[in-house]
């Protein structure tokens, strides 16, 4: 029997929302999240992540530095980003929802809420003040850097040792859920001989993976401080729905130690975004999935987030970079296959920004007023359902594939066709997957591309293919009862 393109990449697409975001009672569905995808998918390499693992001032010499502050320049440009949820699921613009489509940047946004928001303003007694800032230091710590360009001395803020373990136990659970939603996914959608380990598995272990995420979520309680951080926010975000100006004036300061000078110069200033855990690229143990054609008639069950955008989004199409155009019409997303399987390694890894307290923008403390330095038509986010706004959500975590292998010998025969079609310097993929095409991330480009034996391709290396966002409800909210009069 043959499969459409466009139903393959339905499976493909329900199973890794399955995956991502949960679905049961052991591993809730997320709320408040989407997934938005890259079209292609963006290259990188082990090496690119080194200013993560290592860290931006470990280089051995002046060259070594550069390098490691292009890395992290790079990775902080990419994921500057506001996720719009208009081109989130268009397949016509969905090549460009990783840069966001009205080209608004989450550091400039950010730092104008921070700046123009009118905040309450209760006076706090000496105690509270001085608790409050203990609060604050067992989450941020400053430290002093060089930069390389002109040589002065700054201070950054950055994770203090109990929020980089709190991340870490968060990380390990987020991989124990994912593991436990791809073998509850993979037994509820298996169909014939391939499937039968999928359900043999789920049914013999599926009590072991749940014990798994118990596990991971009592380390990340034990080990990574998981209720003293979130204690720390409450109390934090009690305290100051009384009075938010020093906390205000805080964020302010750590907002602009977070910026950095590139190796290039002042033009490359940039905000420190990292990610957990930082030796990721290079780490044993990625989960490997997979998905086979005849999934395809079996039972789907698919949750979906916490709102409904995005039902008619799909990965059943090819892909190509803007500007270019195939001279083939005859592969589309109706071209049927008659065989079909994938399989390829996944991880999902925490996006960390010292400089980016999420918390104040949930806090029901402050508000914005147009004309009065909000200039925009729209508030940061009206809350609704898709939500509309300047600033809707933000990137939370990034989905990396690698060692993508697929075996089809009617799909090797399409993807041919479709790739000769284009010119040598075109990037072509096949829905979320990058299959080749040139690329940079440091100071050089690279030529990367698919191996196809007629019966099977393989795509070396990794990249991310989509980003998981956190959705912001109704942004500024002010808490019933505090007059807008009294605001600073």
């Amino acid at each position: 029997m043959a499969y459409k393109l466009a139903d393959l990449g339905n499976l493909f697409r329900n199973q890794l929302y399955a995956i991502l975001t949960g679905g049961d009672g052991s591993v809730p569905p997320a709320k408040n999240s989407f997934i938005t995808w890259c079209m292609p998918g963006l290259p990188y390499e082990p090496a690119d992540f080194r200013f993560a693992a290592e860290g931006i001032a470990s280089g051995r010499d002046v060259a070594e530095q550069r390098l490691l502050l292009q890395q992290a320049y790079n990775f902080a440009s990419l994921i500057d980003y506001i996720p719009d949820v208009t081109s989130a699921y268009s397949t016509e613009r969905q090549e460009g929802v990783w840069r966001n489509a009205s080209g608004a940047r989450l550091s400039e946004i950010y730092g104008q809420i921070l700046k123009f928001s009118l905040v309450i303003d209760d006076q706090l007694t000496d105690e509270q003040k001085k608790r409050l800032e203990r609060m604050r230091g067992l989450l941020r710590v400053s430290k002093t850097v060089k930069d390389i360009i002109t040589e002065e001395e700054k201070q950054v803020t950055e994770d203090s040792p109990m929020q980089k373990a709190y991340k870490a136990g968060m990380q390990a659970y987020t991989q124990a859920a994912m593991a436990y939603n791809a073998k509850r996914t993979a037994a509820q959608t298996a169909t014939g001989e391939a499937g039968m380990q999928a359900v043999a598995d789920w049914s013999n272990n599926a009590e072991l993976y749940r014990m798994q995420v118990a596990a991971a979520m009592d380390d990340w309680t034990t080990s990574g401080y998981k209720n003293e951080v979130e204690q720390i926010h409450a109390y934090i975000d009690q305290t100051t729905e009384k009075s938010m100006l020093l906390w205000k004036r805080n964020l302010e300061s750590f907002y602009d130690m977070g910026t950095l000078t590139g190796a290039s110069g002042p033009g490359q200033r940039f905000f420190y975004t990292t990610v957990v855990p930082g030796d990721f690229a290079t780490a044993s143990g990625w989960p490997e999935y997979s998905v086979y054609h005849s999934q395809v008639d079996s039972h789907q069950h698919s949750e979906n987030t916490s709102w409904s955008a995005g039902g008619g989004f799909g990965f059943g199409f090819w892909s190509a970079n803007a500007g270019v155009s195939s001279q083939s019409a005859e592969y589309d997303s109706n071209y049927a296959v008659d065989d079909f399987s994938m399989t390829f390694k996944l991880a999902q890894v925490q996006i960390v920004r010292p400089w980016f307290y999420p918390e104040f923008l949930e806090n029901r403390g402050w508000d914005l007023r147009k004309g009065h330095g909000w200039n925009y038509d729209q508030m940061p986010s009206d809350g609704g359902t898709p939500p509309q706004g300047r600033f809707i959500g933000y990137p939370l975590q990034a989905i990396f594939v690698k060692d993508v292998t697929i075996r089809s010998a009617s799909f090797a025969s399409a993807l041919h066709t479709y790739d000769s079609s284009f010119s040598a310097s075109a990037s072509v993929g096949f829905g979320p997957f990058r299959a080749r095409g040139s690329y940079s991330h440091q100071e050089s480009d690279r030529r990367y591309h698919f191996e196809n034996d007629g019966t099977t391709i393989r795509i070396p290396g990794m990249q991310i293919i989509g980003f998981v966002n956190h959705l912001l409800g109704k942004t500024p909210n002010l808490l019933d009862g505090i007059d807008p009069g009294s605001l600073v």
